[in-house]
């Protein structure tokens, strides 16, 4: 059985590319496009919206069937077309050239697998069961999905703001800790559950205002 190594890359600026045309490749295509990569997508068809990001410049769209110089310079590629030959092709020359590949719902031949995934905002929550049951992720996802709502965004938003207030004012450690749990505590994501920021905001200037220095 395999070990995976939970690890978040940086892809800004780095070239991806995208082997298929579907609604599977366009979700693909819609993540990386969230970290700032350079998305190629190769493909003799392609969505509407693939097609709408084609027409904007969002993406690089080559209206073909993939050769392997396509795939040369690529930093991470992710096969999605309905052929498996197609996809088999495409891992093989990508494992021996050190390429990261992912064969949409075909780990072994995989050198990196997609986690299912829960996004507010700057928190991401990641799901994955080696492979063995995307079913299963899939249930999880949507479960903690109901649990987190989109407050947690705000939160974190706010935190981005306050944290290195909360550095520079609070010196000593335990302070600063005691600090950053009122913050996270049931009464701010209540507030802000309810959509009111503005309180929420109140009541962590206070704590900064009276946290122990």
């Amino acid at each position: 059985m395999r070990k995976y190594y939970p690890v978040n890359l940086v892809l800004e600026n780095k070239i991806c590319v995208v082997v298929g045309g579907g609604a599977v490749a366009q979700r693909k295509v819609q993540r990386l496009l969230e970290c700032a990569a350079l998305v190629s997508v190769i493909s003799p068809a392609i969505t509407p919206g693939l097609k709408r990001l084609a027409a904007k410049n969002k993406i690089l769209f080559k209206n073909k069937e993939v050769e392997l110089k396509d795939l040369n310079g690529a930093y991470l590629v992710i096969a999605a077309t309905s052929d498996r030959k197609i996809n088999s092709f495409v891992s093989s020359y990508c494992l021996k050239k050190g390429i990261l590949i992912n064969v949409v719902d075909f780990p072994q031949e995989c050198n990196f697998i997609l986690p299912s995934i829960v996004k507010r905002g700057n928190l991401t929550i990641s799901i994955s069961t080696d492979g063995i049951s995307p079913a299963l992720a899939k249930k999880i996802r949507r479960d903690l999905e109901k649990e987190f709502g989109a407050e947690y965004a705000d939160l974190l938003r706010i935190l981005k703001e306050a944290r290195p207030l909360a550095i520079k004012k609070i010196k000593n450690a335990r302070a600063r800790k005691a600090f950053f749990q009122k913050v996270l505590s049931t009464e701010i994501l209540s507030l802000l559950k309810k959509k009111n920021e503005k309180q929420a905001k109140q009541i962590i200037a206070e704590y900064l205002k009276n946290a122990e220095l």
